[in-house]
């Protein structure tokens, strides 16, 4: 009878765990949620690019690699603007037919157009009536050709029926390049790949797990091969950031104030914002790593919340329980999407097994440790090996492999290679020990609009939120190292995991490497705003007042992180650090 009263108790007591709410997720919370959302929703489709872009290819090759057009009569040539289908730095010979001698003349003997998926323009300034363009590679595939005067106009010549596909598209052609019809920075690398992943071509960046490119390809798979279908994907997981943050900052805080004030602090900040309007992997390696690191908090709330309300002989019976288990799957599977999309994936898994093992060490017998890690090898090692293994599969490029397993070591071994040996310089490539004070933003794009306005996007940390960073960051270790707070210590570990890694890397490093550690500053500096609430009878409204400092913020670098035209002494303004160069 005793036993029939326990297991009744114990029923009741799990059914009333589960039908309250279980996250403390109120209409207040829902209503503050899902007006940030709609608010970085807002601010991210809002000018992320053109819809169209020339999509039918003229390819020039070995047996037919000279274009001649012909415009009907003598006229003076300024430029050729072509824009370039998926192989990158073309090679051509631009010459001019006299009539008198009956020879070509070179105009200009080796230009190159580099950026693919972009409008690339070759000077010619030349007076012809006949023009010669001579694709010097092996293959050439060029979606659309505008030749302008030296007056800027656009010139038709009178053969175009010869090379259909060279001038369907010329509505197509802006009146000036910028990011919102072309490729900017990476996405001349992961754009590109994500097409030839579609059509089955030779894949050009192999450097990088390809999870990423997968879902880029998806956008374009949707919404074509142009600048908002190759950044759709991006948006997205930009966009899931933000109630995956205020999620986990309400489960860790468990008040409505500091989960909108973390997420408000992610929704302005610059490089969040960069990164989920570009089409590079960053923004979905740092989704996915602060989804694992939120199943796995998750995972130590229902193991002693189910502590708390199982009698203490079913601990051992069925271990581990169902609502206990699925966040720790879910922490592995997210951990093997991260993977799979960038290696950084890997830091943050270690970053997780180092939280795991000492919650595991602290909380469970003997008898339990082997089936935990028995269930752990399953969702932490077997998923994320395959998942990883899945990503190659529209791969197209490596040498000859026996079957998927062997393409993806061989695909692994050669990204090791690349990785390990790369000797290469960039400008604006920085130290880890720069990227918390933002010592060199990256410069993406930055185009030229008239005599006095750009279109610059920089890809960089809100100054207000990143430079506040810094001391939360050393009050949350002191809380962890001298207090023994535990949650002081999860947050710690966590960003750490993101930030400890890339200190003895030898090869370049750019500042977005830094941004998953910066979703986890976020989540300290909540903690930080926490015990200034609790502590302070000000605390609020200090709190309020620095949100409004750090939107201001925002909104004052927003013309230079956007790609919105903006003179260029404003940007010049913004230099508040002398490495700081915004605009061009």
């Amino acid at each position: 009878m005793n036993h029939i009263l326990a297991f009744k108790q114990y029923w009741l007591r799990l059914a009333n765990h589960f039908t309250t709410k279980e996250e403390g997720i109120s209409q207040k919370d829902y209503l503050c949620m899902f007006l940030l959302i709609y608010l970085f929703t807002v601010l991210a489709f809002y000018r992320l690019g053109n819809s169209y872009a020339p999509s039918t290819g003229y390819t020039a090759d070995t047996d037919n690699r000279d274009i001649v057009l012909d415009f009907g009569d003598y006229l003076d040539i300024g430029s050729i603007s072509i824009f370039l289908g998926n192989q990158n730095t073309r090679h051509f010979s631009i010459s001019a037919f006299n009539e008198v001698t009956g020879a070509w003349e070179i105009c200009n003997g080796d230009t190159i157009a580099e950026s693919v998926f972009a409008w690339n323009k070759i000077d010619v300034n030349y007076r012809l009536r006949y023009l010669g363009i001579v694709a010097t590679d092996d293959e050439a595939v060029l979606n659309e050709m505008v030749v302008q005067g030296t007056d800027g106009t656009v010139l038709t010549p009178v053969n175009t029926e010869e090379y259909p596909a060279l001038f369907d598209e010329q509505y197509m052609f802006p009146n000036v390049k910028t990011y919102m019809n072309s490729t900017m920075f990476d996405e001349v690398y992961h754009g590109r790949t994500a097409y030839e992943f579609i059509h089955g071509l030779i894949a050009y960046e192999t450097t990088h797990p390809h999870l990423g490119k997968i879902l880029i390809a998806l956008g374009i798979l949707v919404f074509g091969m142009n600048p908002f279908g190759w950044r759709f994907m991006s948006v997205v997981f930009g966009i899931l950031l933000v109630p995956l943050m205020y999620l986990f900052t309400k489960r860790l805080f468990k008040s409505t104030f500091i989960a909108t004030a973390a997420t408000c602090l992610l929704v302005f900040d610059c490089m969040h914002f960069t990164l989920s309007r570009i089409a590079t992997i960053d923004i979905f390696a740092a989704f996915f790593i602060l989804l694992m690191y939120y199943f796995m908090y998750r995972y130590f709330e229902a193991d002693s919340a189910y502590r708390g309300i199982a009698p203490e002989n079913s601990l051992a019976d069925k271990f581990p329980p169902k609502n206990v288990a699925l966040p720790l799957a879910l922490a592995g599977v997210s951990m093997g999407l991260g993977i799979a999309t960038k290696w950084t994936g890997v830091y943050a898994g270690l970053g997780l097994a180092v939280l795991f093992f000492w919650y595991t060490i602290t909380h469970f017998p003997k008898k339990q440790v082997l089936r935990l890690f028995g269930f752990c090898c399953l969702f932490f090692v077997l998923i994320p090996l395959a998942m990883y293994i899945l990503c190659f599969i529209p791969v197209v490029g490596y040498e000859q492999y026996n079957n998927l397993f062997d393409k993806a070591l061989k695909g692994t071994i050669s990204m090791f290679d690349y990785h390990s040996n790369l000797e290469a310089e960039h400008y604006y490539s920085s130290p880890f020990y720069e990227w918390p004070i933002i010592w060199m933003p990256l410069l993406d794009a930055n185009d030229a609009i008239d005599e006095v306005r750009v279109s610059a996007v920089s890809c960089m940390g809100n100054p207000v939120i990143w430079w506040a960073g810094i001391p939360c960051v050393f009050y949350v270790f002191y809380r962890w190292i001298l207090k023994k707070d535990k949650k002081a210590g999860f947050l710690c570990i966590a960003y750490l995991a993101q930030y400890v890694p890339w200190m003895p890397i030898s090869r370049i490093t750019f500042i977005y490497h830094y941004f998953p550690a910066i979703l986890f500053v976020i989540l300290i500096m909540g903690y930080t705003m926490l015990h200034i609430k609790e502590h302070f009878p000000w605390g609020k409204k200090a709190i309020t007042a620095y949100l409004v400092l750090a939107i201001a913020c925002f909104f004052l670098f927003y013309p230079v992180v956007s790609g919105l035209p903006v003179d260029k002494e404003y940007g010049l303004r913004l230099r508040w650090l002398k490495e700081w160069i915004l605009v061009l």
